[in-house]
């Protein structure tokens, strides 16, 4: 009998304590839909105008869908974490380091959502900005520690409390503003981005816990189950706040996206209601967050689960409190350039190389990846480098893979000669 307790961080989740479609697909949607989406979403309507950063988002979310949707499909297959499954994939040590590096970054995710929580606390109600962050820290990571079933009912409350707050929002929005104001959109001059930049940016969002999803849909009972529900996040729970955030800021309403602060306008309640909305907004991504790096760090120290989400919680307030949600826009130019290419590596491998254990040729893979995109960022910023990120290493993988000879993984972590 599967223990309810057991978050299976070092073994395969058996196939009795797999959780239902709806389950994970309420889980994996309560995270992208989220406040920074609306941020993100405005910032690439504001740099490109309405519909060309519309377009910079629904091609950004299809990237991201595709390329989660085969992480996920491998990680049903298999039942295990990310950092589990990258030791078949990148060697014991190999996997170490990508564990550590992705495992770091949503301790960053949990600090960014902590620190935003303690802003709308401040801003919205009036308390002392260092108190309302630490009391947010110690609340996300007290939630955090019931593991995977306490992550799906803290879903399931913001993805309602979200749409309800969308809707209320785009009907005050739209009592003063008309359409066609929203589809003429245009960026200030000389404030334009490129098409590929926007893109990016739409990538970039998730793009970290997303090529994590294995720590999620290891829980579904079948890869088709896997794929569909992280379907339901990317695009569609990713997809809702950027449309948002992009629809008040284009109406000028709100230029940084933020659609919750339109109900204000409806007296204190209302402003007592859109608190409320955001701090659980926030506590759904920040669990999720801590959940992702304490299974990340899992294969690392010799810790329990809940031992490290306890420190790993504790490390990211003091981020939150050090500022880190300043950071949030190079911080998200960085994951496109770095993080993608992990995932386009692991898919090339599921296409080519999953009877040869070659971990150096995908380590290469990766770095080369990292250097496209570097170059990309640099001398043709009108592509998306998260794009040219994923391909790259995903061709580079398939290639050198098919010049390797099928070899089977021993579980020991022994790297073949021919590697």
């Amino acid at each position: 009998m599967a223990n309810a307790n057991n978050e299976y961080e070092h073994q395969p989740v058996p196939l009795e304590a797999r959780k239902s479609l709806f389950s994970v697909a309420v889980v994996w949607a309560g995270f992208p839909m989220v406040m920074v989406g609306a941020f993100v979403g405005a910032q690439i309507v504001v740099s490109l105008g309405f519909l060309k950063g519309l377009l910079a988002i629904v091609l950004g979310n299809i990237v991201l869908a595709a390329y989660v949707a085969c992480l996920s499909a491998l990680a049903a297959k298999q039942g295990k974490t990310f950092a589990f499954s990258c030791q078949a994939i990148f060697g014991k040590v190999g996997a170490k380091v990508i564990a550590v590096f992705l495992a770091g970054l949503v301790v960053g995710w949990f600090a960014v959502q902590t620190g935003l929580a303690g802003h709308g606390l401040n801003t919205l109600l009036g308390l002392p900005l260092g108190w309302s962050v630490a009391l947010g820290g110690a609340l996300f990571t007290a939630l955090s520690m019931a593991g995977i079933k306490m992550l799906k009912p803290i879903s399931l409350v913001s993805i309602t409390l979200f749409i309800l707050t969308g809707i209320i929002s785009m009907v005050l929005n739209f009592q003063h503003h008309q359409w066609s104001e929203v589809v003429n959109y245009r960026p200030a001059s000389g404030h334009a981005l490129a098409l590929g930049i926007g893109v990016t940016m739409a990538i970039s969002v998730f793009v970290d816990s997303g090529t994590l999803t294995a720590d999620f849909t290891r829980w579904s009972k079948t890869p088709a189950q896997a794929v569909v529900a992280s379907l339901c996040a990317f695009p569609f729970a990713n997809i809702l706040p950027m449309l948002l955030g992009g629809l008040v800021a284009a109406s000028g309403e709100a230029v940084d996206g933020d659609f919750a602060h339109l109900l204000l306008n409806l007296g204190p309640a209302f402003g007592l209601f859109a608190a409320l909305f955001f701090v659980i907004n926030c506590a759904s991504v920040a669990t999720h967050g801590l959940y992702n790096a304490a299974a990340g760090w899992s294969a690392v120290l010799p810790l329990s689960f809940r031992q490290l989400v306890v420190v790993l919680g504790i490390v990211g307030t003091l981020l939150a409190l050090a500022g880190i949600t300043d950071w949030l826009v190079g911080w998200l130019s960085l994951l496109g350039i770095v993080v993608p290419g992990i995932g386009g590596a692991i898919i090339g491998w599921m296409v080519m190389g999953q009877q040869r254990f070659t971990p150096y040729r995908l380590l290469a893979a990766w770095g080369f990846s990292i250097i496209c995109s570097s170059i990309t960022s640099l001398h043709a910023p009108e592509y998306s480098v998260a794009l040219v990120s994923i391909v790259s290493a995903f061709i580079f993988s398939v290639i050198s893979l098919s010049l390797s000879p099928k070899t089977a993984w021993s579980h020991k972590g022994e790297v073949n000669d021919n590697a």
